[in-house]
């Protein structure tokens, strides 16, 4: 479908085609779910995914300039509001007049319904295997939006998945949120390392249990913020030591952060349980 008034905007159009199928699934049932809002989208959107890349593709993830209350790219690298998801584009957009010159546009955005996830833009790339796929993920589900690919929400993180464990084991990054029960001497070795990831794991057993970072150096636990592991191998300590382990931005640098439920790390604190770092 064609159009040049823009959200009923006469001059503010820019609209090109109608998309919003490739984003929503579900069929007609679904569209109850979905909820839009006005806004108004910068001049300085771009798709880079697409040529010209000021031609925004539906699909594209977008956040809200603090500064100027409009929207761009969703970027979870800035600090600018653009790294706070705000909605989803449905419909094709230019963010250049005939002339080639730089406007806003008003139009609708998708903030909350069911999606499908390989309709998705992250800054222009396939959202699926994405860098920041699961950080997105978890922001999406927060706002009640509905994977096609995951309807249950486990790949953001969402609890209640437990999974016992007897043998050395690879975690994967569609297992984010799960609560992993060593019942015998394993060694856990994470995903590789991606921002919006968290795991749990829990020693059901008087045998060692250790977790591991796949690319070492990484790890910041224990007044180390490069460690490449770290296990529980103490005899009598070793029953109910456990890890949350939680993928964050330090700085520039991803790194996995370690946090510590009762019992805590350390020999000095009472009912604390050893353990030891490898780096």
């Amino acid at each position: 479908m064609s159009s040049y008034g823009g959200f009923g905007v006469p001059g503010m159009g820019g609209i090109s085609s109608t998309y919003e199928n490739e984003v929503l699934w579900g069929g007609d049932e679904s569209k109850g779910l979905a909820l839009f809002k006005s806004a108004v989208y910068s001049s300085t959107i771009r798709d880079a995914g697409n040529t010209p890349t000021t031609v925004i593709r539906p699909g594209l993830i977008v956040g809200n300039i603090t500064a100027t209350g409009k929207l761009a790219e969703w970027n979870a690298d800035l600090a600018d509001g653009t790294q706070d998801i705000a909605g989803i584009l449905v419909n094709e957009i230019r963010a250049t007049d005939w002339d080639g010159v730089a406007v806003d546009r008003v139009y609708r955005t998708l903030v909350r319904g069911p999606i499908k996830a390989k309709s998705l833009l992250i800054e222009g790339a396939a959202f699926v295997g994405h860098l920041h796929e699961y950080q997105a993920r978890r922001q999406l589900q927060g706002a009640d939006f509905l994977f096609d690919d995951d309807p249950f929400g486990y790949k953001g993180g969402s609890g209640g998945r437990f999974r016992s464990v007897a043998v050395n084991t690879t975690v994967s990054a569609n297992d984010n949120g799960t609560t992993f029960l060593a019942t015998a001497a394993t060694v856990f070795t994470l995903p590789t390392i991606m921002p919006g990831l968290e795991f749990d794991f829990i020693n059901t057993a008087a045998t060692n249990m250790s977790v591991a970072s796949s690319e070492g150096d990484n790890v910041i636990v224990g007044n180390d913020a490069s460690a490449d592991s770290v296990a529980f191998a103490t005899g009598g300590q070793l029953i109910g030591a456990r890890l949350r382990v939680k993928s964050l931005y330090v700085g520039t640098a991803l790194k996995w952060v370690l946090e510590t439920p009762l019992p805590a790390f350390g020999t000095g604190t009472t009912g604390a349980l050893a353990y030891a770092l490898a780096t």
